[in-house]
């Protein structure tokens, strides 16, 4: 498991914008993304051991508002039964919302990264801002979608080829 965390800024969204450095444990509040918690659900022994790890070294566990909806928008499409867990979950963790101050900030971090022309996910966007004005860390193994986030600290998930249960 890799660790990363915001580095300086180098201009290049692509290669730096918070996913440059390596870290010896994570501080602090840790949002974990949505494939994470997708993982953690479904028992996946590698998401356990990472979500374990991290309450071990003390961090506060916590997502967002747009990570739950996005858990229980999948939920229903594929027609399983997880909106309990999902609803569990949310109770387990600590739940970033967006205020007002942050989205107008995802809106200019938006804005910033299309001015680049850096291909970007809206979700993405305001997750990683959500949890940056909240000086927290993203733990995800779509380390690409959040790096390019100016200032967010970058923790790397990562699960081995055929780690189901």
């Amino acid at each position: 498991m890799e660790r990363r965390a915001g580095g300086e800024d180098r201009g290049d969204p692509e290669e730096n914008q918070g996913g440059v450095g390596v870290v010896e444990g994570a501080a602090g509040t840790v949002v974990l993304d949505t494939d994470v918690l997708i993982d953690y659900l479904r028992g996946v022994r590698d998401a356990i051991a990472f979500v374990e790890g991290l309450r071990r070294e003390g961090v506060e566990l916590a997502t967002t508002a747009i990570n739950i909806f996005e858990l229980a928008w999948g939920a229903c499409k594929i027609g399983e039964a997880k909106l309990r867990d999902i609803y569990k979950l949310s109770r387990a963790l600590r739940v970033l919302s967006l205020s007002e101050r942050e989205a107008l900030k995802a809106g200019e971090e938006m804005g910033y990264l299309e001015s680049l022309g850096v291909p970007v996910d809206l979700r993405d966007v305001l997750v990683g801002v959500a949890a940056r004005e909240n000086g927290a860390s993203v733990a995800t193994g779509n380390v690409r979608h959040f790096r390019r986030i100016r200032g967010l600290a970058v923790i790397e998930y990562r699960r081995r080829q055929g780690a189901e249960r």
